[in-house]
């Protein structure tokens, strides 16, 4: 490793954390330096600080500890701490818009206040999310008692998050005093063991249950985990019994979590549950325009309603396909087209497949090769064969999905990342000294890609 940013690079893909988590609070982040043991890195909106501090640094410690050998601190820029030097490095510029004042003027208000992306006046309100976009702004003004907790499920990418991170920065922006608290619930089951394994549980207890909002994103999370389960469960009722308000997200309703106490999942259901669908058409249109305005992009309205059309999966589609032809017009000068859209839709589409069914067909090819059935290359056995079969499955899998280490274990009855890192490493290895290997594992792609 000959750089800073490949350090970061290895760093981060250590992280044990969902595929969400390191989506929307990792990726973002951006190494700048390593100044003696101070570890400087950048983040667009300066409540991604908080978040990052909150959530994130005794991961990203640990981590550094484990690559370079010796203990680190932070220091976390934004925007407003780079020198211009940096800024034309490190940021995005943010477009000026001509011509719809009122537009100028809520995107102005909501940068001065948090990240742009996540506030009241970005959400775009449709059939699909009226209700919990309601309740949420109910609350953010202070109407507390009717919703508490409120209980918000859907499919990942259709603005839960938002909603949460929404919440947060309008009640901060009116009330810096409020002690709100945003947290997934990922990230709280780390912070709780982590509070057993170092004795600070009195510290966790304290900054849990004496906070004003309690806002946890992704609450499936505590499924199977029990001590983390009681753990909330007590929280929730000191909160509770204080009139302090609680918010909760997840990608189902709490009678379909599984391995859950009912007395936990009891306490789900006290208030209100909404769900959130996906977004019709108009509110597809409303979004793609919306982020048009935000990037000062001009596009035909036949182009917007064809892309509204297409991607009716989820909002990070909309969004992704609005960065990726932003892109493109700066990079090429040429505005968007018709032709564009079908490109950047095609390649997202592409992009969207589920995962499981190529994980499946790579593990039914390599299970042919080797003379192994799929179950005994995902079970526990560990004959020479399964071993090798289990082995050359995980780096495919890697290579051709790009699945994290994280990720790829679980595909794999749970195994620990370390034993999927420890796998491809040694097919990477053999691969180098065996030809008649190394034509194998390229038969395999070739059949893989064959049979796509």
């Amino acid at each position: 490793m000959n750089s800073f940013a490949e350090i970061f690079e290895v760093v981060k893909d250590s992280l044990e954390i969902t595929d969400t988590a390191r989506r929307l609070f990792i990726d973002p982040i951006k190494p700048v330096k390593l100044s003696g043991n101070t570890v400087v890195l950048y983040v667009s909106h300066p409540y991604e600080k908080e978040i990052f501090f909150n959530n994130y640094v005794n991961m990203f410690k640990t981590a550094f500890h484990e690559v370079l050998g010796f203990d680190v601190e932070f220091e976390i820029l934004s925007v407003h701490d780079l020198t211009p030097e940096q800024r034309l490095k490190f940021c995005d510029p943010i477009p000026e818009l001509e011509d719809d004042e009122d537009m100028s003027h809520k995107l102005e208000t909501t940068i001065a206040n948090s990240n742009y992306n996540h506030t009241f006046d970005t959400f775009i309100v449709g059939d699909s999310n009226r209700l919990a976009y309601s309740a949420c702004k109910s609350i953010a003004a202070g109407q507390t008692g009717q919703y508490n907790p409120l209980y918000i499920y859907s499919e990942p990418g259709l603005g839960k998050t938002h909603l949460l991170c929404a919440v947060k920065n309008y009640m901060e922006s009116q009330n810096p005093t409020c002690k709100v608290i945003y947290i997934s619930a990922e990230n709280f089951v780390t912070e709780f063991v982590n509070s057993l394994k170092y004795n600070t549980n009195d510290e966790f207890k304290h900054k849990y249950r004496t906070c004003d909002m309690l806002l946890v994103d992704d609450v499936q999370f505590f499924s199977g985990k029990k001590e983390s389960q009681t753990e909330l469960f007590h929280t929730f009722n000191e909160l509770h019994q204080k009139g302090k308000q609680i918010i909760l997200t997840s990608d189902r309703p709490p009678k379909e979590i599984n391995d859950i106490e009912q007395r936990l999942r009891s306490r789900f259901e006290w208030g209100l549950l909404t769900d959130i669908g996906i977004p019709e058409f108009e509110t597809r249109l409303a979004i793609i325009k919306r982020k048009a305005e935000l990037l000062n992009m001009h596009i035909p309205s036949n182009v917007m309603e064809y892309m509204a059309d297409k991607l009716k999966k989820n909002i990070r589609q909309l969004e992704g396909a609005m960065i990726k032809m932003n892109a493109m017009t700066t990079v090429t000068g040429v505005p968007p087209t018709m032709a564009m859209a079908q490109n950047i839709i095609r390649d997202i589409l592409t992009e969207q497949q589920p995962v499981p069914v190529t994980v499946d067909k790579i593990i039914s090819e390599v299970g042919h090769i080797y003379n192994v059935t799929p179950e005994e290359i995902l079970g526990p056995r560990r004959s020479s064969q399964i071993s090798s079969a289990r082995q050359v499955a995980m780096y495919l899998i890697n290579r051709i999905t790009g699945l994290s280490y994280t990720a790829i274990g679980n595909e794999f009855s749970g195994r620990d990342h370390s034993t999927v890192v420890y796998a491809i490493n040694k097919v990477k290895s053999i691969i180098k000294k065996d030809p008649n290997y190394k034509a194998t594992i390229e038969d395999l792609l070739k059949n893989i890609a064959n049979n796509a």
